[in-house]
């Protein structure tokens, strides 16, 4: 190979290298990972709520009310029949109910599905549920507040 053919394909070749290592960057990184069950049915109750719940103070204002009596129940059914019972809230018992029964049918939850019934996974989920409550109407009152 020539010199003169040589230079040429450093010119050519410099560039478009310079080109590609301007443009190389690190991958940007989302939120970390949910750890487990508990705090995945927060986040999975938090969205639905907040979805389901903006633009109806009412039932935001119903709901919040009714928080601190949910959270002294031991049982997910204890918490949904209660819910059901009170007609403006029945559909968020359901939802609820999908979310947790969503995120237990996932193999990496067998744990928590075999012992579904026990004090040990209800009290914590109840806690879990209410906390994506509190959490869903914490981030429709920013966002309310924010416009």
């Amino acid at each position: 190979m020539s010199l003169k053919k040589r230079k040429v394909c450093f010119w050519v070749l410099l560039p478009s290298f310079l080109v590609l290592l301007a443009c190389e960057h690190p991958p940007e990184r989302g939120p970390e990972p949910l750890e487990g069950f508990f705090e995945k049915v927060t986040a999975l109750v938090t969205a639905t709520l907040r979805s389901h719940l903006r633009g109806d103070l009412s039932k935001q204002r119903l709901l919040e009310e009714r928080i601190p009596s949910f959270e002294k129940l031991t049982h997910l059914n204890q918490l949904t029949t209660e819910m059901k019972g009170i007609e403006s809230l029945k559909d968020l018992a359901y939802l609820i109910e999908k979310d947790v029964f969503f995120e237990l049918q996932k193999p990496e939850h067998n744990k928590e599905r075999d012992r579904f019934n026990s004090p040990e996974i209800q009290r914590p989920l109840i806690l879990s549920i209410t906390s994506g409550m509190k959490r869903a109407l914490d981030q429709l009152r920013e966002r309310k507040d924010a416009n």
